[in-house]
């Protein structure tokens, strides 16, 4: 049996999808010795992700998000002899006549399709990007969700998917659960960020839902010196929090990051004070997970999903209340216990995520839906 997955994802900066991706691709032909992986990667992946017999990775130009793949993925990637094909990313590319397995991570192109940059790209996405979710949504053969609250989400959109949804979390990779000795952890903060002051840490892409603009005035309202604000920031090109940052009179104490690889990652979640995540939405919360891991405390809006993830191991804030976010800011910034009770906590809140638990998982959707498109010996 030949399965293929997507694995364009995978780049030398750490992402989200890319850290899922990689993760399955690390445990899966151990875990399923008589499947033969075809892993189409990413020109830019900049390393190889398995060195398995029972795998082949072959290089695809498009971008995975690209028109081209959504419109013609036969043409860019060799899908000759491939009996199941797995799309990690939400959507669903046309033309695919196997079984498929889609990871449903959000549904922001259907419930926020403006949040596509404009110009005719953007709008080319607008429309196609919606259908390609719908497309999974009504046509996969099995959906893969991070949580329960997003599973929630995908059968109130579609209530046939029910039957065909199962819940796989993600999980914090073995770099984020290595102890290091705080004085070391110091002397790498020191090197990254230039100063041995306490921080705040603020993760993601600078997109709207993320609100890092919260975490702007939050910290102005609710950080005393000499605490400053970490914002690692990916696709943040010119600092649009920068003029901000002077009006709010904090920016001498705001460090701007732009993606960074994942020990310089795991170091500054370390030594943070906390991590803040006030997002709008969220489809797992990957950052939050990793935090816990490491020992960080985190201080995040309470959504259903970040509920799910952190439970009781976080500071948790009404989504949007920049009064609220700032209260935690200064509760914990003000205590050292409290940064010490929620650092025990997330350590212990995040052994209930393993990534070998979500291989194994991810397998067995994998051989139900060959199963389910007819090929019995993928049992």
């Amino acid at each position: 049996m030949r399965l293929a997955i997507d694995c364009r994802y995978v780049r030398e900066r750490p992402s989200g999808i890319g850290g899922y991706v990689e993760a399955l691709t690390h445990r899966l032909p151990a875990l399923g010795p008589d499947i033969r992986f075809l892993l189409w990667t990413h020109r830019r992946a900049g390393r190889s992700l398995s060195r398995a017999t029972n795998v082949e990775e072959v290089v695809v130009r498009p971008e995975p998000s690209s028109l081209w793949t959504l419109l013609w993925p036969d043409r860019f990637g060799p899908l000759d002899g491939v009996d199941l094909f797995h799309a990690p990313h939400t959507i669903l590319p046309r033309r695919l006549t196997m079984p498929t397995v889609v990871t449903i991570h959000d549904l922001l192109s259907l419930e926020m399709p403006r949040l596509h940059r404009s110009g005719w790209e953007g709008w080319a996405k607008r429309w196609y990007y919606p259908a390609a979710v719908w497309r999974a949504l009504t046509q996969a053969t099995r959906l893969v969700t991070t949580t329960s609250a997003m599973a929630d989400r995908v059968v109130r959109l579609w209530p046939a998917a029910k039957s065909r949804t199962v819940v796989i979390p993600l999980a914090a990779g073995p770099a984020f659960c290595t102890p290091v000795d705080s004085a070391e952890v110091g002397r790498r903060v020191q090197r990254l960020l230039g100063t041995a002051d306490p921080y705040f840490l603020v993760v993601g892409q600078n997109s709207p839902t993320k609100r890092h603009a919260d975490a702007l005035r939050a910290f102005a309202a609710g950080a005393p010196k000499p605490w400053r604000l970490v914002l690692l920031q990916r696709d943040a090109a010119g600092n649009p929090l920068a003029p901000l940052s002077r009006a709010l009179d904090v920016a001498e104490r705001v460090i701007w990051l732009p993606a960074v690889n994942q020990p310089d990652l795991v170091t500054l979640l370390q030594g943070a004070g906390a991590l803040v995540q006030p997002s709008s939405y969220e489809g797992f919360g990957l950052p939050v997970v990793e935090a816990m891991a490491c020992g960080c405390p985190a201080i995040v809006s309470d959504l259903p999903t970040l509920r799910e993830v952190v439970a009781e191991a976080a500071i948790r804030f009404p989504p949007g209340d920049v009064d609220a976010l700032a209260r935690s800011i200064s509760s914990v910034s003000s205590s050292a216990g409290l940064r010490r009770e929620l650092s025990a906590r997330g350590l212990e809140r995040s052994g209930s995520f393993s990534w070998d638990d979500c291989a194994r998982d991810t397998l067995s959707v994998y051989r139900d839906a060959a199963v389910r498109g007819g090929h019995s010996s993928f049992r």
